[in-house]
């Protein structure tokens, strides 16, 4: 997966289970389990078969630093 295609799946609100499967390199029934893990611990969305990509984060405890651009330094 390249950086471009990892920026795309994470400038939107929510990841599919088609996103999980891209990011984790899952076939489509263990990508799915995943997504239903994931909501047994937080469900901000409420939708079938999509995580907020911010309990995507929180599930494996990822930092949200990683996936900002950093602020250019004032002068």
């Amino acid at each position: 997966m390249t950086y471009a295609e990892r920026e795309e799946i994470f400038s939107k609100e929510y990841l599919t289970i088609a996103d999980i499967q891209n990011l984790l390199g899952l076939k489509y029934q263990d990508a799915a389990r995943t997504v239903r893990n994931i909501k047994r611990r937080t469900d901000r969305l409420g939708i079938r078969g999509k995580i907020h990509v911010q309990d995507y984060l929180d599930y494996y405890k990822i930092s949200t630093d990683r996936y900002t651009k950093p602020e250019e330094a004032e002068q």
